[in-house]
């Protein structure tokens, strides 16, 4: 970490932003209107207060601890064999958020675009990319992050357009509340899935803290509103311009909508969507290989970084080969999301709790 001082907290800020948005930038419309209807959007405004809480609450842990990630922390305050079995249980949540995320986007690469093309092409394309970036250091891996982050103002650029050209019916958010406050709360579950990344602030705290703390969560918070309004803004794009009965059966409603754009200059729009979304897909699995590539060289320190990714991206890809229908890739959702709560929430404040009980912290020192 010592050669990675000059990060700052705007690459902070793309690097949750990058791993927030992913694969459910197009689906997540769909899948929280089907329980929430046509307050979905209030869902996803509630989702993301919920983040910014879980947020707080990893900060409060990770500042106890600034100079050292949860990799490191979690055997000072667990010992030896509990922190290397929460380590190596994070290196396989990275593994399966990594396979999920790698599944579902192949799934809509090939169905839109590479119809003829064999998944594990795709796959392998997908991630031989973010393997090759995630290899590198932290600090060359934001610099890349903040690179391509326009790209996601293109995209919204692209929705605005729709929002403009086409004929939507802003009724359809009418009567706001009438779908119930159980079954809005019902919806912030399925927009939960859509905003994960912003866990790994468990493991980039110490390559930043030298920022100041309150900018790592400021940082963080910034993040998470960007991801929330950009996801809200197209929930609402989705559900005006669909009517309820079309929306039920639209999976990916942001590419429906965008493949209704006209344009004399490009016919194919919703291809270029397609194609600066996977730019986002790749980030995301990026950040997913560099979770679990800090778990193992925390613990198997004389493994090279490379021989690591590799290992875990290979893992991850043969794990996602598996699920071949879509229920089968609906249960293997469901798990990772029921999973992630572990991880996100309950081992967090497990910890938490440990340092405040046995009054454990650390400032100031280097890691």
């Amino acid at each position: 970490m010592k050669n990675q001082t000059n990060l700052t907290f705007i690459q902070l800020t793309f690097f949750i932003i990058q791993t927030q948005i992913g694969v459910g930038v197009l689906g997540m419309p769909f899948s929280v209107f089907s329980v929430s209807k046509g307050d979905a959007w209030i869902s996803v405004l509630l989702a993301g207060i919920v983040v910014q809480l879980l947020i707080t609450t990893l900060w409060v842990l990770g500042r106890r601890f600034p100079a050292k990630s949860l990799f490191q922390y979690s055997i000072q305050l667990v010992g030896k064999a509990g922190g290397t079995c929460i380590n190596m249980s994070y290196v396989f949540y990275g593994m399966l958020v990594t396979s999920l995320i790698l599944m579902y986007s192949t799934a809509i690469i090939k169905t839109w675009v590479l119809t003829l093309t064999p998944k594990w092409i795709i796959m392998f394309l997908l991630m031989g990319t973010a393997v090759y970036l995630g290899r590198e250091l932290l600090s060359d891996i934001c610099n890349v992050y903040v690179m391509v982050s326009g790209l996601i103002f293109f995209l919204i650029l692209i929705s605005v357009v729709v929002l403009i050209v086409y004929p939507v019916d802003w009724r359809y958010l009418l009567p706001i509340g009438h779908s119930g406050a159980i079954n809005i709360f019902k919806g912030i579950k399925e927009a939960y899935f859509s905003m994960l990344g912003f866990e790994l602030l468990l493991f980039l705290f110490p390559y930043f803290q030298h920022n100041g703390e309150r900018s790592v969560l400021f940082s963080a918070s910034m993040a998470n509103l960007f991801v929330t309004l950009t996801y809200t803004f197209l929930t609402i794009v989705s559900l005006i311009t669909f009517s309820p009965e079309e929306l039920v059966i639209v999976p990916q409603p942001v590419l429906y909508y965008v493949k209704s754009l006209y344009l004399q200059v490009v016919e194919r729009i919703d291809l270029v969507f397609v194609s600066l979304w996977v730019v986002s897909v790749i980030t995301s699995l990026t950040s997913y290989l560099f979770l679990s590539t800090e778990g193992i060289a925390h613990t198997f320190k004389r493994i090279k970084r490379s021989v690591i990714t590799i290992s875990i991206g290979s893992l991850s890809f043969i794990i996602a080969l598996f699920p071949n229908k879509e229920a089968e890739m609906e249960l293997y959702n469901k798990w990772v999301i029921n999973t992630s709560y572990l991880f996100i929430l309950v081992i967090p404040l497990l910890l938490l709790s440990i340092s405040f009980v046995f009054k454990k912290k650390e400032r100031g020192k280097s890691a």
